[in-house]
């Protein structure tokens, strides 16, 4: 009787992989019409199938169109407070960080590649400034814990978030959207399908959206808001099955912003020897003697040709160009005082074919194989510019030296005047990174016998990073910076085998194990660096190896779902991207691999009825993640951070949903949702610290991140075309700060939680 379901179910996979028109969200909203009662079963593509979420096996939460709409996100960072042991950081484009299980990483540098891969329709979006997508038209968002090599193209070593937009379909309908709220945010959104023939579909979505910071900057000469939001995004598809059993998908796609981002509220002054003469002012707020400018314009255009063969099987082929430009201006020294500007250029020119062929489904024996090719072209180009000198010397002179040649008389440092040590003119750093990369990857699933199935996986890979690269510290005075053009390349070949069991001990209820290695390539730390970087500017490549047991399913009646696991995942050679105290108000920017990482922990989610029409949910994370051994990886006076918790990292997070639904009068109902959110305590530093001692002798706070509680809520009307609802972000308008750190000129920084927001949405359908 099982074998008959799985065929029903693979019969269905078929059809909805052979149209590509995705049918299915209609279908299931119809059936959550009929019964109301029921919980909606998640189907979800992440093996490459359509499938029930609850036979996947490995860890893995949805975030549905409903929630992303309900919850009021409007970009995949603002999905983060939804979905356990999931955390992004996205004050600003440059920061951009994906991490999932504590662990993640940002792309700081054109060679250090992130964690977590970011796929929207199956093409991987490369480096962080790109990530942040705008959530428009989306029917889900699945996310991945652990590593995932066997079913994408590019190798992640910590998860995948997978996500899917609505595609063009067969029926002329559309959606128009306008939002209105505090922090004069205006929004208008929406899409149009329409039918041009009988076999071929066209849809194009667009997206704008301005909004005002919430972060003030009360410089006289420069007054204004940082975190100003201007961003504008469309995407166009064309779906063509004039072919019989072939359907090709064409996709054009395009984000340009223009923002004035956050860099951080520096609560000391430039060289982190007192506290910042702003000190008292509100929060949220700088001082800073011009606002901080950021422009990113992103695009991608792309090819999906699925083919059906006799058999039933398919072929897939994805072809994807994707182009990302970031340019800011920030004033490096977070003062009033003109010292030092940063500016900016990052630059990525990335194409991708994969190929993939899918098994007829149904029979004992599944498997796809995969081909994979990657090639991202990247260059940056990056200055500190000076400011006035006069400004410049007074601040060194009183900061740096006076503690250690003016206070004793001194005019002149081992010969030299003291005034040729103050870093007066431009230091910059420019280049490029070749990166190619190719993958072999299958997954073949067996069925051991009628309730019992093995999954096998295996990745081989080879990368290979070309780098030219120069950087001018020259004029750069007590701070050493390196003067060097550095020609290397550097290959990494990896071979990742998985193995999953999969046991349905009743039709809706299963039990998995997994054990999958993951890898990320070795880079170089092309930032500004010292002289004695240059000698350890290459770092090695990373691996991993997580062990997860887990349990899925609902009931019956679908009433109720739950879902559960637990997991070990440990790391060799763990690269850990940091800025290091050498004291008197020196920094470095280091990239250094820690010998070992453990990360392990327990989640879980549940979702019931308490009656008709009110369904909650409640989801949770307990996470572990630390330095086994990483002896050089803290500050100079502590270098040893073994034991240490990874920064960044939570022990406990947690979700609740509550949502109602009630008939309001004839073709209308009213609802309420709500949705609470805890993120446990963090460390940003390696050193676990949570204060700072400065010159002055004050001690601020520095490198921990209390506990934080986020509540959203949103109430609306639905009639017949009409949708109209009230929301409101951080509802108890709490105050937290969500990252400290130490900037390279040894200013400390900080920043807070967005404050409430709220507004209204009017929709119509049509």
């Amino acid at each position: 009787m099982k074998t008959e379901k799985r065929a029903t179910l693979s019969l269905l996979a078929l059809s909805i992989m052979a149209t590509t028109s995705e049918a299915a969200p209609k279908e299931k909203i119809e059936l959550q019409e009929a019964k109301k009662e029921e919980l909606e079963v998640i189907m979800v593509t992440s093996q490459k199938r359509y499938q029930r979420m609850i036979d996947v096996p490995t860890s893995i939460a949805v975030v549905t169109s409903s929630i992303i709409d309900k919850s009021a996100s409007q970009r995949l960072g603002d999905i983060a407070d939804l979905v356990p042991n999931l955390d992004m950081e996205d004050i600003n484009s440059f920061n951009n960080k994906v991490s999932i299980r504590g662990v993640g990483s940002h792309s700081r540098n054109i060679s250090f590649d992130t964690r977590v891969g970011v796929y929207l329709d199956g093409v991987y979006l490369g480096q962080s400034p790109g990530l942040n997508q705008e959530l428009m038209d989306i029917e889900r968002i699945e996310v991945l814990r652990g590593p995932q090599g066997s079913l994408f193209g590019k190798n992640t070593v910590a998860g995948a978030i997978n996500i899917t937009t609505l595609r063009p379909h067969d029926e002329f309908n559309g959606k128009v959207k306008l939002r209105a709220g505090n922090y004069d945010t205006q929004q208008l959104s929406g899409y149009v399908n329409v039918p041009l023939t009988d076999d071929v579909f066209f849809k194009m979505t667009a997206n704008s959206i301005e909004q005002d910071g919430f972060v003030k900057n009360s410089f006289p000469d420069a007054e204004g808001d940082v975190g100003n939001k201007d961003v504008k995004s469309y995407r166009a598809q064309l779906l063509a099955e004039s072919i019989e059993d072939l359907s090709l998908l064409f996709t054009v796609d395009s984000t340009k912003a223009d923002e004035n981002p956050i860099f951080g509220e520096h609560i000391t002054t430039t060289f982190g020897d007192s506290l910042v003469e702003a000190q008292g002012a509100p929060i949220r707020t700088t001082y800073n003697n011009f606002l901080p400018t950021e422009s990113r314009d992103s695009s991608g255009i792309s090819l999906e040709a699925v083919y059906e063969l006799d058999d039933g099987a398919t072929i897939k082929s994805i072809t994807a160009q994707r182009d990302m430009e970031l340019k800011f201006l920030m004033d490096l020294d977070y003062s009033s005082l003109d010292i030092y500007n940063l500016r900016s250029t990052d630059e990525y020119d990335q194409f991708t074919q994969e190929f993939q062929y899918t098994s007829n489904l149904g029979g004992k024996l599944e498997y796809i194989l995969g081909l994979y090719y990657y090639k991202q072209d990247s260059y940056t180009n990056r200055s500190s510019v000076p400011g006035d000198t006069a400004q410049i010397i007074a601040a060194v002179n009183n900061v740096i030296l006076a503690p250690t040649l003016a206070e004793l008389g001194l005019t002149t440092f081992e010969g030299t005047p003291y005034e040729s040590l103050y870093p007066l003119g431009e230091n910059n750093h420019f280049g490029t990174v070749d990166t190619e990369s190719y993958a072999l990857f299958t997954n073949v699933t067996y069925d051991i016998a009628e309730a019992l199935q093995l999954a096998v996986g295996l990745r081989w890979g080879q990368e290979t990073k070309k780098v030219d690269w120069s950087i001018d510290g020259s004029q750069s005075g007590l701070f050493n910076l390196a003067t060097a053009h550095i020609i290397d390349e550097q290959s990494d070949t990896d071979f990742l085998p998985s193995v999953a069991l999969n046991y349905n001990y009743d039709e809706n209820n299963v039990i998995y194990g997994r054990i999958a290695t993951g890898s990320k390539s070795g880079g170089y730390n092309l930032d500004f660096v010292t002289e004695d970087q240059l000698d350890a500017l290459a770092f090695d490549r990373e691996h991993s190896i997580n062990y997860e047991l887990g349990i899925k399913g609902y009931s019956d009646n679908r009433t109720f779902s739950y879902g559960a696991s637990v997991f070990r995942t440990e790391f060799e050679d763990y690269q850990q991207s940091q800025f290091v105290d050498l004291g008197d108000s020196r920094t470095i920017i280091a990239i250094a691999n820690a010998a070992k990482v453990t990360t392990q922990g327990i989640e879980f989610d549940l979702s019931t009825h308490i009656f008709d029409n009110f369904t909650i949910g409640l989801s949770g994370a307990y996470l572990d993640a630390t330095f086994n051994e990483f002896k050089n990886g803290g500050t100079v006076e502590e270098p040893d951070v073994s034991g240490n918790r990874l920064p960044e990292s939570s022990k406990y997070q947690g979700v609740l949903m509550l949502d109602y639904r009630a008939d309001l009068a004839a073709n209308s109902q009213w609802y309420a949702h709500i949705d609470i959110s805890y993120t446990g305590d963090q460390y940003t530093t390696p050193n676990n610290v949570k204060s700072q001692s400065l010159h002055s002798g004050d001690v601020v706070n520095f490198g921990y991140l209390p506990s934080r509680t986020a509540i959203n809520i949103n109430v609306g009307v639905e009639l017949e075309n009409w949708t109209a609802s009230l929301w409101a972000r951080n509802v108890a308008d709490s105050d937290r700060v969500i990252y400290s750190r130490r900037q390279f000129l040894g200013g400390i920084d900080e920043g807070w939680n967005a404050p409430r927001t709220y507004g209204i949405d009017l929709i119509y359908n049509f």
